[in-house]
């Protein structure tokens, strides 16, 4: 039994070194494409992403694609004064090895400058998730999903390609209205 734990802790350590491999600062990809719709201030272009805009790392491109609000689905509905929001994402591996998504290990929220974590109730009133295991050159497409304050104002998603990197893309959303 010790033998096995001790396998399993190298194992562990082994991915983790490999992991933290990956050290390069997410690149914009500012294609045509890619252009932004999304109205975000000229100090914080170059530091943040919008919708459409692409967050490059090694092995892993994340975009943006939409952002939807929703009071939920059959038995899972928002708290009163709540509502579900959906950030769709399209995930891409441009490695020559299979890569894995968490949407639960790569994105931490943000709500108006205050600590939001991913939300299981309303994960179900948007179709597709953000985990899984991505085979080279496919793309995986989901939606991070939040239970937020009804009257947010600004959503911010720290994305990593890595669970242990310590680089990370910040995606900036305005509620609009």
């Amino acid at each position: 039994m010790k033998k096995l734990l001790a396998l399993i802790l190298v194992a562990v350590m082994c991915m983790s070194f490999a992991a933290c491999m990956e050290t390069g600062e997410p690149v914009k990809d500012d294609s045509p494409a890619n252009a932004s719709t999304e109205s975000v201030s000229d100090d914080a272009k170059e530091e943040t992403y919008g919708l459409n805009e692409t967050a490059v790392f090694k092995n892993l491109k994340f975009t943006a694609t939409a952002i939807e609000e929703s009071e939920g689905i059959d038995y899972f509905e928002a708290e009163s004064g709540k509502i579900y929001v959906g950030v769709k994402f399209t995930v891409e591996n441009i490695s020559e090895e299979e890569q894995n998504v968490s949407s639960l290990l790569l994105f931490e929220g943000y709500v108006d400058d205050v600590k939001c974590d991913y939300s299981l109730g309303a994960a179900m009133a948007f179709e597709g998730s953000l985990d899984g295991a991505i085979a080279p050159g496919k793309k995986l497409v989901g939606y991070y999903a939040l239970e937020l304050p009804e009257d947010w104002k600004k959503l911010e998603l720290d994305v990593q390609a890595n669970w242990l990197s310590s680089k990370s893309a910040r995606f900036v959303f305005e509620k609009k209205g």
